[in-house]
């Protein structure tokens, strides 16, 4: 057959769940609700809708699925307190022998997808079977609305059909609305991801010694670096007076640890002495690759630098260190998160380096001033209190067009 066959060209780490992909998934009594994530990212926007759920329904059976291999790798690693049942699998394709299959074996009663999950014959079949669907912390760029339109009128119906559009921000219900969601199911509930944002440390120094850190010497932070972004970041930090280099301790962390050697190779270049293990001294960074790390280093730091930034990726989450109490700087390429800076920067709450310039001005500001690091940081807990409180309103509004609980 030529479906199982086509599993030999997926990641090899996803090969022996192929079959789930092709919609082999079997639930005994079916469940309540199937939650999509399509990868790491939305995945951990899942976890506070689940506790959201199933603070509403106690004992509520779940089914949360992925497209990526680490995406369903984060689904399960939840924990679904008051729910009796919470299944991970990979999603089906979106073929209709696989999503008829996976209906048939899961008997979902809801359908929720996250952000921006819209595929034809998952929709088509939840239309079949009478399975209310619904898209939740909604986003939608004017990009894909566009990509989306070229699909013409049926897919605007396949829209239109769905029972509830509740999104992260106004600008996004204007989309969805434009794409053909009903305006009287399309509201603004939030970003379930800020609610899954940690909380600051107890203690910092303590949070740095627990790493192997000087507890007593304050930490800069340059997360999600990717290439191109350490030499501009270790030109700015040698251009510091050798004072305040030395009252500081620097660690970097990589976003993709495949990337570590060009980025060590950008550091040689520029003379940045790096070092693996123990206490950065004398100007040296601490580099750290592995996987998982990243959030605790943001919670032990005073100021933090988002990657991704300095070069056009997109950005990563400025919301994370600012969610730790960190001072947050960025640089001028945070299209991917537009809405996270903009909520910032609208409370002097994140550093835009939008040059080299800039960059060392940044540093030299929020490393050398306790006042004004220490102001920043306090607004950004404060946007991102604001932030907080998604998953409540969203399950809030399902419940209200009566959509969960549903048994």
């Amino acid at each position: 057959m030529i479906a199982p066959a086509a599993g030999i060209f997926s990641p090899s780490a996803e090969r022996h769940l192929w079959s789930e992909r092709l919609g082999h998934v079997d639930l005994e009594d079916g469940c309540d609700a199937w939650l999509h994530a399509a990868s790491l990212g939305e995945a951990t926007a899942v976890g506070p809708l689940v506790a959201e759920l199933t603070r509403m329904r106690p004992g509520a059976r779940l089914l949360a699925t992925a497209t990526t291999h680490t995406g369903r790798t984060r689904l399960a690693a939840l924990e679904a307190p008051g729910s009796r049942d919470l299944h991970v699998s990979l999603a089906p394709i979106d073929s209709p022998q696989a999503v008829r299959r996976f209906f048939r074996g899961v008997q979902p009663a809801r359908l929720f997808m996250v952000e921006t999950e819209l595929w034809p014959h998952w929709l088509l079949h939840a239309r079949a079977a009478g399975v209310p669907a619904a898209t939740v912390s909604a986003r939608l760029s004017q990009r894909s609305l566009a990509r989306y339109r070229r699909l013409g009128r049926s897919f605007r119906t396949l829209v239109e059909g769905l029972e509830a559009v509740l999104c992260q921000t106004p600008e996004d219900r204007a989309r969805w609305v434009a794409l053909g969601a009903r305006p009287g199911r399309a509201e603004v509930t939030g970003n379930l991801k800020s609610d899954a944002l940690p909380l600051p440390a107890a203690d910092r120094a303590a949070a740095r010694r627990s790493l192997g850190l000087d507890a007593d010497r304050p930490l800069l932070v340059l997360g999600s670096l990717r290439p191109g972004e350490v030499g501009p970041l270790a030109r700015g930090w040698q251009a510091l007076p050798a004072v305040l280099r030395q009252s500081w301790q620097v660690v970097a962390i990589p976003r993709h640890p495949r990337a570590t050697r060009k980025l060590a190779d950008e550091a040689a270049r520029v003379r940045q002495s790096l070092v693996r293990d123990g206490i950065p001294v004398n100007g040296g960074w601490r580099w750290d690759d592995r996987t998982g790390v990243l959030l605790s280093y943001y919670a032990a730091a005073e100021v933090a630098f988002v990657g991704g930034s300095l070069r056009p990726y997109g950005g990563h989450n400025p919301l994370e260190p600012a969610a730790c109490g960190a001072a947050v700087i960025v640089g001028p390429y945070y299209g991917s998160q537009l809405d996270s800076v903009r909520f910032l920067q609208e409370r002097s709450a994140v550093w835009i380096a939008a040059s080299a310039q800039e960059l060392l001005l940044g540093l030299r500001c929020l490393l050398g001033d306790a006042a004004a690091r220490a102001e920043r940081a306090a607004a950004a807990l404060e946007v991102v209190a604001a932030r907080r409180g998604a998953s409540t309103r969203t399950v809030r509004r399902l419940t209200q067009l009566g959509l969960w609980p549903c048994r």
